[in-house]
C-alpha cells in the first residue's frame, strides 16, 4: 500500500483534507488587512447588522446594499458576535465563514468524488482542489465564494449519488429485492432532501449560482446519455418529491418577503433590475476582460493541480471517446452540431442588437443586454438543441451506440458536464472576475484525481506529461517571481513616479522599510516545486503530487505571512492609520501625551473627517461613524465640546472641488482665528490598488485650547 493509499483511507483522510485548506488559508485570515473593495463592503454591511440589530436590511453606511442575499451577512455577523462583538473592527472575524466554508468545500469535493471515481482518486482530486491558490485565497476573503463552493459541491455530490445509484432496469422479483428497493428509495429521498437544503441555503448566499451549476451537471449528464443511447433515465425523479421543494421555499420565501417589505419593494429592483442585469448587459463596474479570460488564469489560480491538468484532459478523452465506428461517428456528429450551434449563437449575438437597436425609443441598457446576454446562454442553448435532436429518429438510427455504458463513463460524463458547461457560462459572461469560475474547480480537481490514479497504475500519457510540466512550471515561476522582493521594489519605483505632490525620491525613501521581508519559506517552496517537477519527470507520480501540494501550501504561507503583510505601501487604509496615530486620531484609542510630565492621556476624536479618501476598508476598520466626501464638513465647528476634530487629507486627490493644499490652509487659518491647537502628522504615501491612484496622507488634529506653535 502506497503512502497515498494510506492517507486516503479511514477518518484520517477527512482530517487531512480539512486541515490542508484550513491551515493553508490561516495566515491570510489573521495577517492581511481588510481588502478593498468587495470584502470590506461585505464585512461593513455585516457589521452594521450587529450595530443596528437589523438582520433583514443590508446596508453600507446609510445606503441600502440591494445586491446579494443576506445569508453571508448572517454568517459573518454571527461569527463576529461569537468571537468579539459589533464594536470590534478586526477583519478576521468576518472571514471565519469563508475560511470554514472553503475547508468544508474540500471535504465536499472528496465526498462528491467517492462514488464517481473511487476513494483514492477522489482523495487526490480533493487535495489538489483544496490546495489551489484560488480556493485558499477565497478562504481568507470575507465574501460569498468560500461558503458557496461548499454548498454547491455538496449539492452536486447528492446529485451524483442519485445519478449513479439508480438502475431502472433492475428486476424486483424476490422479497429481498423489494427490501433493497425500499432502502434505495429511502436513501434517494434523503439525498433529495440534502440537495434541496443546499439549494435553499446557497440561494440565500448568492442567489441562482448553485442551482445553475447543479443544473448544468445533472441535465448535461442526462442529455449526454439520451444523445448516446436514447434514454436519459429517471434518476432525477426523487428531486420532485414535494418535501424537497418545500424545504427550498421555506428557506427562501420568508426572507424574501421580509426584505421586500423592509425595503419598500426595492430589493428585487436593485438585485435583479440593477446588479444582475448589469453583469449581463456589460462589464459591470469595469470588470471586463480578454477572450478566454478564465482559461488564461489557470496556470496560477489552479496551481498545483496544473501538474495533472493536461493528463486529466487526455485520460478523460480516452475514456469517453469509446471504441468502434458507431462511437466515432456519434462523436464527430456531436462535435459538428456543437460548432454549428456556436456559430448560430455568435451570429445572433451580432444581429439581434442591430435589430433591437433599430426600434425607436429603447434604452441603451436593453440594447446592451441583447448584445451581451445571449452569449452566456450558449451552454443552455447547447443542451436544449442536443435534447431536441436526441429524440429525432434519424439521429437515433444513425448514431445510437449499442454497447452498455460503463459506470466510469457515466461518472466522467457527469464531471465533464459540470466542469465544461460551468466554465463556458462564466467564460462567456460580459462581466469577468477571476473567482467566478470557482464552482467548476472541484470538478476540475476530481478529473485530475482520475488521471493521477490512471498514471500511478501505469498509464503512459507521455505527451501529456511534458505539457503538464510546462504548465506547472509556469505557475510555479509566476508565484515565485511575484513574491520575490525585487518585484516589489520594481513596482515601487514605477509607482513613485506617479505622485504629483511629492518627489519620487521622497516616496521611495519612506518605502525603504518595505523592500525586504523573510525569505526562508520562499526557498522551501522553491525546492518543493523543483522536486515535484523532477519526481514527475521520473514518473514517481504519487511523490510528485505530495510535493506539489506542499509547494502550494508553503508558497501560500510565504505570501500571506511575510510578503503581502509587509507591503504597507499597498495598504492605503493602514497607511492612513499611521498618519492618524501620529496625532492620536484613531477613534476609540487614547494616547499617552509625551509632551507632559505626567504623561497624561490624549483623548481621541469621536470620528474622522476624511477628504479625498473613502475606501470601504477605511469605513470598516476605523468606524462606521466616520465621514468622507461629500459628507465631510469643510469648516471647523464653533462649539468647544465638538473637539478634538481630526481631518485625514489625501493630497493626491485630483477630483476635489477645492485643492487639498488650499483646504488644509483654509482649515489652519480658521483654527488660528479661533485660537485652536493644531497638530499635523508626517506625510505618508501609498498606492490605492483598487483604483490605481497614489495617495499622500496627512492627518491634522484641532483641539479646543491653544497649544503653542504648530507641529509641522
Amino acid at each position: 500500500m502506497t503512502l497515498l493509499d494510506r492517507m486516503s483511507t479511514g477518518p484520517k483522510a477527512w482530517i487531512i483534507l480539512f486541515l490542508l485548506t484550513f491551515t493553508a488559508a490561516a495566515p491570510g485570515v489573521f495577517n492581511l488587512p481588510a481588502l478593498d473593495r468587495d470584502e470590506s463592503r461585505f464585512a461593513q454591511a455585516s457589521k452594521q447588522m450587529l450595530e443596528d440589530e437589523d438582520y433583514i436590511r443590508i446596508k453600507y453606511q446609510d445606503e441600502l446594499r440591494n445586491k446579494k442575499p443576506a445569508g453571508i451577512h448572517w454568517l459573518q455577523a454571527g461569527a463576529t458576535a461569537l468571537f468579539t462583538g459589533p464594536e470590534a473592527k478586526q477583519i478576521w472575524t468576518y472571514r471565519v465563514p469563508s475560511w470554514l466554508g472553503a475547508a468544508l468545500g474540500t471535504l465536499a469535493c472528496f465526498w462528491c468524488g467517492i462514488p464517481l471515481i473511487g476513494r483514492r482518486a477522489s482523495f487526490i482530486g480533493a487535495a489538489l482542489f483544496g490546495s489551489t491558490l484560488l480556493l485558499t485565497s477565497e478562504a481568507h476573503i470575507s465574501k460569498t465564494d468560500g461558503v458557496l463552493v461548499f454548498l454547491t459541491t455538496l449539492s452536486i455530490g447528492a446529485l451524483a449519488r442519485l445519478y449513479l445509484n439508480h438502475n431502472e432496469n433492475r428486476s424486483r422479483t424476490s422479497f429481498g429485492d423489494m427490501l433493497l428497493a425500499r432502502d434505495e428509495t429511502k436513501g434517494a429521498k434523503r439525498l433529495a432532501l440534502l440537495f434541496w437544503l443546499c439549494m435553499g441555503l446557497s440561494f440565500l448566499i448568492k442567489g441562482p449560482v448553485t442551482p445553475m451549476v447543479a443544473a448544468y451537471a445533472g441535465f448535461g449528464a442526462w442529455v449526454w446519455a439520451r444523445v448516446s443511447t436514447g434514454k436519459g433515465g429517471h434518476w432525477w425523479r426523487p428531486l420532485i418529491w414535494w418535501p424537497g421543494a418545500l424545504i427550498f421555499v421555506a428557506l427562501v420565501l420568508p426572507w424574501f418577503l421580509w426584505i421586500q417589505a423592509a425595503t419598500d419593494g426595492q430589493y428585487v429592483k436593485g438585485a435583479v433590475g440593477k446588479d444582475l442585469k448589469d453583469k449581463f448587459a456589460g462589464a459591470s463596474e469595469g470588470h471586463g476582460g480578454w477572450p478566454l479570460y478564465h482559461l488564461s488564469h489557470i496556470p496560477v489560480w489552479f496551481f498545483p493541480a496544473t501538474l495533472l491538468a493536461i493528463p486529466a484532459i487526455m485520460a478523460t478523452w480516452t475514456a469517453l471517446k469509446g471504441t468502434g465506428q458507431a462511437a466515432a461517428k456519434a462523436g464527430r456528429d456531436g462535435l459538428k452540431l456543437f460548432v454549428i450551434i456556436g456559430v448560430i449563437v455568435g451570429i445572433l449575438s451580432y444581429l439581434l442588437p442591430l435589430l433591437v437597436g433599430a426600434v425607436p425609443g429603447l434604452p441603451q441598457s436593453v440594447i446592451d443586454l441583447t448584445r451581451n446576454g445571449l452569449r452566456p446562454a450558449f451552454p443552455a442553448i447547447l443542451l436544449a438543441v442536443f435534447w431536441r435532436v436526441s429524440s429525432r429518429p434519424s439521429w437515433r438510427a444513425n448514431d445510437a451506440i449499442a454497447e452498455p455504458i460503463s459506470d466510469e463513463t457515466k461518472a466522467l460524463r457527469f464531471l465533464v458536464s459540470w466542469a465544461l458547461l460551468t466554465w463556458m457560462f462564466f467564460e462567456l459572461m460580459p462581466t469577468l472576475l477571476s473567482h467566478y469560475i470557482l464552482p467548476a474547480y472541484p470538478a476540475f480537481g476530481l478529473l485530475c484525481g482520475f488521471a493521477a490514479v490512471k498514471m500511478i497504475d501505469g498509464a503512459g500519457l507521455t505527451k501529456a506529461r511534458g505539457g503538464s510540466l510546462v504548465l506547472f512550471g509556469i505557475g510555479a515561476a509566476a508565484l515565485l517571481a511575484v513574491s520575490w522582493p525585487g518585484v516589489a521594489v520594481f513596482f515601487m519605483e514605477e509607482t513613485a513616479g506617479d505622485f504629483k505632490t511629492v518627489a519620487a525620491s521622497s516616496v521611495l525613501e519612506s518605502w525603504q522599510p518595505y523592500t525586504s521581508f523573510p525569505m526562508w519559506l520562499w526557498w522551501i517552496g522553491f525546492a518543493l516545486a523543483g522536486f515535484a517537477i523532477a519526481e514527475f519527470a521520473r514518473r514517481r507520480d504519487g511523490v510528485s503530487i505530495i510535493l506539489a501540494v506542499a509547494a502550494s501550501v508553503v508558497l501560500g504561507w510565504h505570501v500571506r505571512t511575510f510578503m503581502l503583510p509587509s507591503q504597507i505601501w499597498l495598504q492605503p487604509t493602514e497607511t492612513a492609520r499611521l498618519a492618524l496615530e501620529d496625532v492620536c486620531g484613531v477613534p476609540g484609542t487614547s494616547c499617552l501625551d509625551a509632551s507632559t510630565r505626567d504623561g497624561g492621556l490624549v483623548a481621541p476624536p469621536e470620528r474622522i473627517l476624511a477628504l479625498g479618501y473613502a475606501e470601504p476598508s477605511y469605513v470598516l476598520t476605523l468606524g462606521t461613524q466616520n465621514l468622507h466626501p461629500p459628507e465631510t464638513p469643510l469648516d471647523l465647528p464653533s462649539e468647544e465640546n465638538a473637539y478634538p476634530v481630526v481631518y485625514l487629507i489625501n493630497f493626491e486627490d485630483r477630483k476635489a472641488a477645492i485643492a487639498p493644499t488650499e483646504m488644509m490652509a483654509q482649515l489652519r487659518d480658521q483654527a488660528v482665528g479661533m485660537n485652536r491647537c493644531i497638530t499635523a502628522s508626517e506625510p505618508y504615501y501609498a498606492l490605492n490598488y483598487s483604483n490605481g491612484d497614489p495617495v499622500h496622507f496627512r492627518a491634522i488634529r484641532f483641539d479646543a485650547a491653544a497649544c503653542g506653535p504648530d507641529t509641522p
